[in-house]
Protein backbone atom coordinates (compact mmCIF):
# COMPACT_ATOMS: atom_id res chain seq x y z
CA UNK A 1 0.00 0.00 0.00
CA UNK A 2 1.09 3.53 -0.66
CA UNK A 3 2.14 5.83 2.15
CA UNK A 4 -0.96 7.59 3.53
CA UNK A 5 0.86 10.91 3.94
CA UNK A 6 1.90 10.85 0.28
CA UNK A 7 -1.65 10.13 -0.86
CA UNK A 8 -3.08 12.86 1.40
CA UNK A 9 -0.53 15.32 0.02
CA UNK A 10 -1.49 14.42 -3.57
CA UNK A 11 -5.19 14.91 -2.82
CA UNK A 12 -4.57 18.24 -1.12
CA UNK A 13 -2.44 19.39 -4.07
CA UNK A 14 -5.22 18.52 -6.52
CA UNK A 15 -7.76 20.29 -4.32
CA UNK A 16 -5.62 23.45 -4.17
CA UNK A 17 -4.99 23.35 -7.92
CA UNK A 18 -8.66 23.01 -8.79
CA UNK A 19 -9.65 25.75 -6.37
CA UNK A 20 -7.25 28.11 -8.13
CA UNK A 21 -7.98 27.26 -11.80
CA UNK A 22 -11.45 25.71 -11.71
CA UNK A 23 -13.61 28.20 -9.86
CA UNK A 24 -17.39 28.25 -10.15
CA UNK A 25 -17.51 30.44 -13.26
CA UNK A 26 -14.85 28.38 -15.04
CA UNK A 27 -16.59 25.15 -14.10
CA UNK A 28 -19.94 26.34 -15.43
CA UNK A 29 -18.37 27.49 -18.68
CA UNK A 30 -16.57 24.19 -19.26
CA UNK A 31 -19.55 22.05 -18.31
CA UNK A 32 -21.71 24.08 -20.70
CA UNK A 33 -19.30 23.79 -23.64
CA UNK A 34 -18.46 20.40 -25.22
CA UNK A 35 -15.45 21.97 -26.93
CA UNK A 36 -13.82 22.75 -23.58
CA UNK A 37 -14.42 19.57 -21.60
CA UNK A 38 -10.85 18.37 -22.13
CA UNK A 39 -9.27 21.81 -21.82
CA UNK A 40 -7.66 21.21 -18.42
CA UNK A 41 -6.10 17.87 -19.34
CA UNK A 42 -2.66 19.25 -20.39
CA UNK A 43 -2.41 21.27 -17.15
CA UNK A 44 -3.38 18.22 -15.12
CA UNK A 45 -0.72 16.19 -16.92
CA UNK A 46 1.84 18.85 -16.04
CA UNK A 47 0.70 18.62 -12.42
CA UNK A 48 1.46 14.89 -12.59
CA UNK A 49 -1.94 13.41 -11.75
CA UNK A 50 -1.78 10.92 -14.63
CA UNK A 51 1.60 9.63 -13.45
CA UNK A 52 0.40 8.41 -10.04
CA UNK A 53 0.26 4.72 -11.05
CA UNK A 54 2.81 5.18 -13.85
CA UNK A 55 5.98 3.19 -13.17
CA UNK A 56 8.91 4.88 -11.45
CA UNK A 57 11.18 3.63 -14.22
CA UNK A 58 9.20 5.87 -16.60
CA UNK A 59 9.24 8.93 -14.37
CA UNK A 60 5.97 8.24 -12.55
CA UNK A 61 5.25 7.67 -8.87
CA UNK A 62 4.62 3.95 -9.24
CA UNK A 63 1.84 3.92 -6.66
CA UNK A 64 -0.98 1.34 -6.61
CA UNK A 65 -4.41 2.29 -8.02
CA UNK A 66 -5.68 2.80 -4.47
CA UNK A 67 -3.74 6.07 -4.46
CA UNK A 68 -6.13 7.35 -7.13
CA UNK A 69 -9.14 7.05 -4.82
CA UNK A 70 -8.64 10.32 -2.90
CA UNK A 71 -7.91 12.12 -6.19
CA UNK A 72 -11.18 10.93 -7.70
CA UNK A 73 -13.01 12.10 -4.59
CA UNK A 74 -11.60 15.55 -5.34
CA UNK A 75 -12.63 15.27 -8.99
CA UNK A 76 -16.16 14.56 -7.83
CA UNK A 77 -16.17 17.40 -5.29
CA UNK A 78 -15.05 19.89 -7.94
CA UNK A 79 -17.14 18.31 -10.72
CA UNK A 80 -14.08 18.07 -12.95
CA UNK A 81 -14.63 17.46 -16.65
CA UNK A 82 -12.27 15.39 -18.77
CA UNK A 83 -11.02 11.82 -19.38
CA UNK A 84 -9.77 11.43 -15.83
CA UNK A 85 -10.60 7.74 -15.56
CA UNK A 86 -9.04 6.75 -18.87
CA UNK A 87 -5.84 8.80 -18.56
CA UNK A 88 -5.30 7.95 -14.90
CA UNK A 89 -5.97 4.21 -14.94
CA UNK A 90 -5.22 2.76 -18.37
CA UNK A 91 -1.51 3.64 -18.79
CA UNK A 92 -0.37 2.19 -15.49
CA UNK A 93 -2.54 -0.90 -15.89
CA UNK A 94 -1.85 -1.96 -19.48
CA UNK A 95 1.53 -0.38 -20.28
CA UNK A 96 3.65 -3.45 -19.60
CA UNK A 97 1.47 -5.52 -21.95
CA UNK A 98 1.54 -3.02 -24.84
CA UNK A 99 3.77 -2.91 -27.89
CA UNK A 100 6.48 -0.28 -28.29
CA UNK A 101 4.09 1.83 -30.37
CA UNK A 102 1.34 1.49 -27.79
CA UNK A 103 3.69 2.48 -25.00
CA UNK A 104 4.57 5.69 -26.83
CA UNK A 105 0.88 6.59 -27.10
CA UNK A 106 0.29 5.99 -23.40
CA UNK A 107 3.44 7.88 -22.41
CA UNK A 108 2.16 10.88 -24.37
CA UNK A 109 -1.13 10.72 -22.48
CA UNK A 110 0.63 10.65 -19.11
CA UNK A 111 3.28 13.26 -19.85
CA UNK A 112 1.48 15.68 -22.18
CA UNK A 113 -2.19 15.09 -21.56
CA UNK A 114 -3.21 13.63 -24.90
CA UNK A 115 -6.56 11.90 -24.49
CA UNK A 116 -7.07 8.14 -24.20
CA UNK A 117 -10.43 6.50 -24.90
CA UNK A 118 -11.63 3.06 -23.87
CA UNK A 119 -14.06 1.07 -25.99
CA UNK A 120 -15.42 -1.48 -23.52
CA UNK A 121 -18.79 -3.24 -24.01
CA UNK A 122 -18.87 -4.10 -20.29
CA UNK A 123 -19.72 -0.52 -19.28
CA UNK A 124 -23.30 -1.82 -19.18
CA UNK A 125 -24.59 -5.37 -19.40
CA UNK A 126 -28.23 -4.30 -19.45
CA UNK A 127 -27.65 -1.98 -22.42
CA UNK A 128 -25.05 -4.07 -24.25
CA UNK A 129 -27.38 -4.75 -27.17
CA UNK A 130 -27.73 -1.05 -27.86
CA UNK A 131 -24.13 -0.11 -27.16
CA UNK A 132 -22.70 -2.54 -29.70
CA UNK A 133 -19.54 -4.62 -29.83
CA UNK A 134 -16.35 -5.29 -31.78
CA UNK A 135 -15.19 -8.58 -33.24
CA UNK A 136 -11.64 -9.65 -34.09
CA UNK A 137 -11.52 -11.53 -37.40
CA UNK A 138 -8.07 -12.50 -38.68
CA UNK A 139 -6.50 -9.72 -36.54
CA UNK A 140 -8.80 -7.08 -38.04
CA UNK A 141 -11.51 -5.35 -36.04
CA UNK A 142 -15.14 -4.97 -37.10
CA UNK A 143 -18.09 -3.42 -35.32
CA UNK A 144 -19.66 -0.26 -33.99
CA UNK A 145 -19.77 1.02 -30.44
CA UNK A 146 -22.30 3.76 -29.75
CA UNK A 147 -20.89 5.42 -26.62
CA UNK A 148 -17.14 5.99 -26.28
CA UNK A 149 -16.07 8.65 -23.82
CA UNK A 150 -13.91 11.31 -25.50
CA UNK A 151 -13.53 9.23 -28.67
CA UNK A 152 -13.39 12.30 -30.92
CA UNK A 153 -10.56 13.88 -28.91
CA UNK A 154 -8.52 10.72 -28.36
CA UNK A 155 -4.96 10.16 -29.53
CA UNK A 156 -5.46 6.42 -28.99
CA UNK A 157 -8.35 3.99 -28.54
CA UNK A 158 -8.01 0.94 -26.31
CA UNK A 159 -10.49 -1.50 -27.84
CA UNK A 160 -11.98 -4.63 -26.27
CA UNK A 161 -12.83 -7.09 -29.06
CA UNK A 162 -14.26 -10.58 -29.08
CA UNK A 163 -12.24 -13.36 -30.69
CA UNK A 164 -13.84 -16.77 -30.58
CA UNK A 165 -15.67 -15.97 -27.35
CA UNK A 166 -12.60 -14.55 -25.59
CA UNK A 167 -11.67 -10.87 -25.09
CA UNK A 168 -8.60 -9.39 -26.73
CA UNK A 169 -7.20 -5.87 -26.41
CA UNK A 170 -5.90 -3.58 -29.15
CA UNK A 171 -4.56 -0.03 -29.20
CA UNK A 172 -5.66 1.84 -32.31
CA UNK A 173 -4.94 5.34 -33.55
CA UNK A 174 -8.11 7.20 -34.58
CA UNK A 175 -6.53 8.15 -37.92
CA UNK A 176 -5.84 4.51 -38.88
CA UNK A 177 -7.59 3.10 -41.98
CA UNK A 178 -10.96 1.57 -41.21
CA UNK A 179 -11.71 3.83 -38.23
CA UNK A 180 -14.64 6.24 -38.29
CA UNK A 181 -15.54 8.43 -35.31
CA UNK A 182 -18.64 10.60 -35.02
CA UNK A 183 -19.55 12.88 -32.12
CA UNK A 184 -22.91 12.12 -30.48
CA UNK A 185 -24.96 13.98 -27.90
CA UNK A 186 -24.15 13.67 -24.21
CA UNK A 187 -26.35 14.04 -21.15
CA UNK A 188 -23.21 13.96 -19.00
CA UNK A 189 -21.97 17.54 -18.48
CA UNK A 190 -18.38 16.39 -17.90
CA UNK A 191 -17.98 13.98 -20.82
CA UNK A 192 -18.17 14.03 -24.61
CA UNK A 193 -19.36 10.86 -26.31
CA UNK A 194 -18.63 9.47 -29.77
CA UNK A 195 -19.75 6.63 -31.97
CA UNK A 196 -16.78 4.55 -33.11
CA UNK A 197 -17.05 2.28 -36.15
CA UNK A 198 -14.27 -0.15 -37.04
CA UNK A 199 -14.30 -1.69 -40.51
CA UNK A 200 -11.25 -3.87 -40.90
CA UNK A 201 -9.11 -1.65 -38.69
CA UNK A 202 -5.79 -2.99 -37.46
CA UNK A 203 -4.27 -2.11 -34.12
CA UNK A 204 -1.37 -3.04 -31.90
CA UNK A 205 -2.26 -6.00 -29.64
CA UNK A 206 -2.11 -5.41 -25.90
CA UNK A 207 -1.05 -8.66 -24.31
CA UNK A 208 -2.41 -11.91 -25.70
CA UNK A 209 -5.40 -14.19 -25.25
CA UNK A 210 -3.90 -15.53 -22.02
CA UNK A 211 -3.23 -12.18 -20.32
CA UNK A 212 -6.12 -10.07 -21.67
CA UNK A 213 -8.89 -11.43 -19.39
CA UNK A 214 -7.04 -10.65 -16.16
CA UNK A 215 -5.82 -7.23 -17.38
CA UNK A 216 -9.34 -6.38 -18.44
CA UNK A 217 -10.87 -7.62 -15.18
CA UNK A 218 -8.49 -5.43 -13.18
CA UNK A 219 -9.27 -2.35 -15.29
CA UNK A 220 -13.00 -2.93 -14.84
CA UNK A 221 -12.73 -3.48 -11.08
CA UNK A 222 -10.77 -0.32 -10.57
CA UNK A 223 -13.04 1.63 -12.91
CA UNK A 224 -15.94 0.77 -10.64
CA UNK A 225 -14.04 1.73 -7.51
CA UNK A 226 -12.79 5.05 -8.91
CA UNK A 227 -16.23 5.98 -10.25
CA UNK A 228 -17.60 5.22 -6.78
CA UNK A 229 -14.96 7.55 -5.31
CA UNK A 230 -16.00 10.28 -7.73
CA UNK A 231 -19.64 9.76 -6.74
CA UNK A 232 -18.55 10.02 -3.11
CA UNK A 233 -17.00 13.41 -3.83
CA UNK A 234 -20.21 14.53 -5.55
CA UNK A 235 -22.26 13.49 -2.52
CA UNK A 236 -19.93 15.32 -0.13
CA UNK A 237 -20.13 18.54 -2.13
CA UNK A 238 -23.91 18.33 -2.33
CA UNK A 239 -24.14 18.04 1.45
CA UNK A 240 -21.85 21.06 1.86
CA UNK A 241 -23.84 23.12 -0.65
CA UNK A 242 -27.13 22.18 1.00
CA UNK A 243 -25.87 23.04 4.49
CA UNK A 244 -24.52 26.40 3.32
CA UNK A 245 -27.80 27.24 1.60
CA UNK A 246 -29.82 26.18 4.66
CA UNK A 247 -27.80 28.62 6.78
CA UNK A 248 -28.65 31.54 4.48
CA UNK A 249 -32.16 30.99 3.09
CA UNK A 250 -34.92 32.45 5.27
CA UNK A 251 -38.58 31.54 5.48
CA UNK A 252 -41.10 32.89 8.01
CA UNK A 253 -38.39 35.05 9.54
CA UNK A 254 -36.01 32.14 10.24
CA UNK A 255 -33.22 30.43 8.33
CA UNK A 256 -34.55 27.16 6.96
CA UNK A 257 -31.70 25.26 8.61
CA UNK A 258 -33.43 25.84 11.95
CA UNK A 259 -36.49 23.82 10.86
CA UNK A 260 -36.60 20.30 12.24
CA UNK A 261 -37.51 18.72 8.89
CA UNK A 262 -34.50 20.32 7.18
CA UNK A 263 -32.21 19.27 10.02
CA UNK A 264 -33.33 15.66 9.66
CA UNK A 265 -32.87 15.75 5.90
CA UNK A 266 -29.35 17.20 6.18
CA UNK A 267 -28.43 14.70 8.89
CA UNK A 268 -29.54 11.79 6.69
CA UNK A 269 -27.62 13.18 3.69
CA UNK A 270 -24.48 13.63 5.79
CA UNK A 271 -24.73 10.09 7.16
CA UNK A 272 -25.10 8.63 3.67
CA UNK A 273 -22.19 10.66 2.28
CA UNK A 274 -19.84 9.75 5.14
CA UNK A 275 -20.74 6.07 4.94
CA UNK A 276 -20.00 6.06 1.20
CA UNK A 277 -16.67 7.80 1.77
CA UNK A 278 -15.67 5.19 4.35
CA UNK A 279 -16.81 2.36 2.09
CA UNK A 280 -14.65 3.74 -0.73
CA UNK A 281 -11.59 3.92 1.50
CA UNK A 282 -12.10 0.38 2.77
CA UNK A 283 -12.53 -1.22 -0.66
CA UNK A 284 -9.75 0.74 -2.37
CA UNK A 285 -7.33 -0.10 0.42
CA UNK A 286 -7.72 -3.86 0.10
CA UNK A 287 -8.89 -4.52 -3.47
CA UNK A 288 -5.58 -5.70 -4.95
CA UNK A 289 -4.96 -7.97 -1.96
CA UNK A 290 -8.23 -9.89 -2.30
CA UNK A 291 -8.75 -13.12 -4.24
CA UNK A 292 -10.34 -12.59 -7.65
CA UNK A 293 -13.96 -13.36 -6.73
CA UNK A 294 -13.87 -11.33 -3.52
CA UNK A 295 -12.33 -8.40 -5.38
CA UNK A 296 -15.05 -8.55 -8.03
CA UNK A 297 -17.68 -8.73 -5.30
CA UNK A 298 -16.27 -5.77 -3.36
CA UNK A 299 -15.98 -3.54 -6.45
CA UNK A 300 -19.50 -4.37 -7.61
CA UNK A 301 -21.04 -3.84 -4.16
CA UNK A 302 -19.27 -0.50 -3.75
CA UNK A 303 -20.33 0.81 -7.16
CA UNK A 304 -23.93 -0.30 -6.56
CA UNK A 305 -24.02 1.49 -3.20
CA UNK A 306 -22.37 4.62 -4.62
CA UNK A 307 -24.82 4.77 -7.52
CA UNK A 308 -27.74 4.86 -5.09
CA UNK A 309 -26.25 7.13 -2.43
CA UNK A 310 -24.95 9.87 -4.72
CA UNK A 311 -28.24 10.27 -6.57
CA UNK A 312 -30.22 10.20 -3.30
CA UNK A 313 -28.00 12.88 -1.73
CA UNK A 314 -28.21 15.06 -4.86
CA UNK A 315 -31.99 14.82 -4.79
CA UNK A 316 -31.99 15.77 -1.10
CA UNK A 317 -29.81 18.80 -1.85
CA UNK A 318 -32.22 19.89 -4.57
CA UNK A 319 -35.12 19.64 -2.13
CA UNK A 320 -33.26 21.79 0.40
CA UNK A 321 -32.64 24.40 -2.29
CA UNK A 322 -36.25 24.32 -3.43
CA UNK A 323 -37.07 25.68 -6.89
CA UNK A 324 -33.70 27.37 -7.31
CA UNK A 325 -32.02 23.96 -7.22
CA UNK A 326 -33.24 23.29 -10.75
CA UNK A 327 -31.98 26.57 -12.18
CA UNK A 328 -28.66 27.79 -13.58
CA UNK A 329 -28.26 30.00 -10.49
CA UNK A 330 -27.23 26.97 -8.43
CA UNK A 331 -24.62 24.30 -9.17
CA UNK A 332 -26.70 21.48 -7.68
CA UNK A 333 -28.24 20.53 -11.01
CA UNK A 334 -24.75 19.98 -12.51
CA UNK A 335 -23.89 17.55 -9.71
CA UNK A 336 -27.19 15.78 -10.18
CA UNK A 337 -26.68 15.34 -13.93
CA UNK A 338 -23.17 14.04 -13.36
CA UNK A 339 -24.33 11.60 -10.68
CA UNK A 340 -27.06 10.27 -12.97
CA UNK A 341 -24.53 9.71 -15.75
CA UNK A 342 -21.96 7.99 -13.52
CA UNK A 343 -24.67 5.88 -11.90
CA UNK A 344 -25.03 3.82 -15.08
CA UNK A 345 -21.35 3.64 -16.12
CA UNK A 346 -20.04 0.15 -15.30
CA UNK A 347 -23.37 -0.84 -13.85
CA UNK A 348 -26.23 0.83 -12.01
CA UNK A 349 -27.50 -0.52 -8.70
CA UNK A 350 -30.00 -2.92 -10.29
CA UNK A 351 -27.46 -4.44 -12.68
CA UNK A 352 -24.81 -4.75 -10.00
CA UNK A 353 -27.15 -6.26 -7.43
CA UNK A 354 -27.75 -9.06 -9.93
CA UNK A 355 -24.01 -9.44 -10.40
CA UNK A 356 -23.34 -9.48 -6.66
CA UNK A 357 -25.97 -12.18 -6.24
CA UNK A 358 -24.44 -14.27 -8.99
CA UNK A 359 -20.96 -13.91 -7.49
CA UNK A 360 -22.17 -14.92 -4.04
CA UNK A 361 -24.01 -17.96 -5.39
CA UNK A 362 -20.91 -19.06 -7.30
CA UNK A 363 -18.78 -19.08 -4.16
CA UNK A 364 -18.29 -22.32 -2.24
CA UNK A 365 -20.92 -22.67 0.46
CA UNK A 366 -19.19 -25.26 2.62
CA UNK A 367 -17.41 -23.52 5.45
CA UNK A 368 -16.03 -24.54 8.79
CA UNK A 369 -18.07 -23.06 11.61
CA UNK A 370 -16.62 -22.96 15.08
CA UNK A 371 -19.10 -23.77 17.81
CA UNK A 372 -18.85 -21.64 20.85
Amino acid sequence: MADNDTIAYLAATVDDFLRSVYDADTRRRILSSPDERSSLVPALAELGVFAVVWGEEHGGLGLPPSALGPLFIQYGRHLLAGPMLENSLLPGTVYEHASAEGRKLMADAVENGSVLAFLDPAVSNHWSGRLGSVTNVDSKLYGTFEAVRFGSEALALLVVADRGGNPVLHLIEPTAPGVRIEAVGSADPAVNFSRVTLDGAEGAPVGDAATAPEVLARVRRWSRVLIACELSGIATSCVELAVEYAKQREQFGRVIGSFQAIKHMLADMHTEAVSLHNFCEAVAGELDELPHTEAELSAAALKAHAATVAVTVCEGAIQVHGGIGFTAEADIHWYYKRALALRAWYGDSTELEEEVGALVLDQPTARTVERV
